[in-house]
């Protein structure tokens, strides 16, 4: 019996329906316990706002990290001592209206936060699309592996072995966020929703 071994594999770029908000800042000074203080301000007024997400519908959730500090010193032109307190904040929010990231976004760069968008897709949208990919990738499969049989005389084929391709692979975001200015100056900026890469490759042995 020969045995013909084949890769398969399908993908498919879908629109995702979860955006990730990262939202971070700093603050900066020579005495540590006013820079702390500043910078636990902003963290509690950042989780209120997020908080207030949730509970509207807007988000699904949200992660609030414990405020991180360090300590900087150098000399400077005159050989004297500086000394620099610096406290960071950040706090991620799983937004399920996407049509709210432009307003969003701006509404926290004005108040002095950075924020970073990123596309996701939900639990159970990429169970779902895992599943109707992989059955393509086996299809593809075999599909590969009777052509070869055929090429070579053969017509029964038995499945031996088959193997994973894509373990460590997840679905990919293509592209970065992108924002367009709408025409009225008080609009917030348009953002263009993306679609996330998902793909499954399977190897197979066959029999013939």
């Amino acid at each position: 019996m020969t045995e013909i071994v084949v890769t398969g594999s399908s993908e498919r770029r879908v629109p995702a329906d979860r955006a990730q908000l990262q939202l971070s800042a700093s603050n900066a000074g020579p005495e540590r316990q006013r820079v702390v203080a500043g910078a636990g301000t902003v963290h509690e007024r950042i989780v209120a706002r997020a908080q207030e997400l949730v509970a509207s519908g807007v988000a699904e959730s949200y992660t609030a990290e414990a405020v991180s500090t360090y300590t900087n010193s150098w000399r400077d032109e005159h050989g004297e001592q500086i000394v620099e307190h610096r406290a960071s904040v950040s706090v991620g929010i799983e937004l399920l209206a996407l049509d709210e990231v432009g307003a969003l976004t701006t509404e926290f760069a004005e108040a002095g936060i950075d924020p970073q968008v990123s596309w996701q897709l939900s639990a159970p949208a990429r169970t779902a699309m895992l599943r109707d990919l992989r059955a393509e990738a086996v299809a593809d499969a075999h599909t590969a592996a009777a052509d070869y049989a055929l090429a070579i005389g053969k017509s029964a084929l038995e499945l031996r072995e088959l193997r994973d391709g894509s373990t460590g692979r997840g679905p990919v975001p293509i592209g970065a966020p992108r924002f367009a200015m709408m025409a009225d100056a008080g609009a917030p900026p348009e953002v263009t929703v993306h679609d996330i890469l998902v793909s499954v490759d399977v190897e197979a042995r066959f029999g013939a």
